[in-house]
């Protein structure tokens, strides 16, 4: 049985071995880590804490789904969504950072896009935020593949962002 018991059915063997390390690296460094999720629905947050004996290097996950969510609990400010999108480079570092400063985490990944619909279903921005450090970001196109698929991918960015990150 994998380690991953809630997602194990649908997540590629890399994807559960890469989370697994990411885990372990940051509880070795005792390094804390953060969600804030809009597309992937609090998916992310559940493979962190899904893996036994690492989950603790998790402190805690933001869902915002909705704007009002981005602005309420990441700060993230509602003209850059206005003027940027809710999908886009600049929310997606105002998000990392916002969860970062909400959180007792070393280090917030995170990640709005479109899962299936949208102006380009399969568009994903991440970023990753760790204090003293340059927020990273990366832009995915995965295309139309389905909402389960992307989010799937998602997992494999945000994991391989991270662990980049430690």
């Amino acid at each position: 049985m994998n380690d991953t018991e809630t997602l194990w059915p649908v997540l590629p063997d890399a994807v559960e071995e890469a989370t697994r390390r990411l885990l372990a690296k940051a509880c070795e460094r005792d390094l804390s880590l953060a969600t804030a999720e809009s597309c992937t629905g609090g998916m992310l947050a559940s493979l962190l804490t899904d893996v036994q004996g690492v989950a603790h290097a998790f402190d805690r996950g933001f869902v915002t789904y909705s704007e009002v969510a981005k602005i309420e609990m990441l700060e993230v400010p509602a003209e850059m969504i206005a003027e940027k999108g809710a999908v886009s480079r600049e929310v997606a570092i105002a998000m990392a950072e916002g969860a970062l400063r909400r959180s007792d985490a070393n280090i917030a990944l995170a990640v709005t896009g479109f899962a299936d619909s949208g102006d380009e279903p399969g568009l994903v921005h991440f970023a990753c935020a760790r204090a003293g450090r340059k927020t990273a970001h990366r832009e995915e196109h995965f295309g139309a593949i389905g909402r389960g698929a992307t989010r799937v991918q998602c997992m494999r960015v945000a994991v391989e962002m991270m662990t980049e990150m430690l």
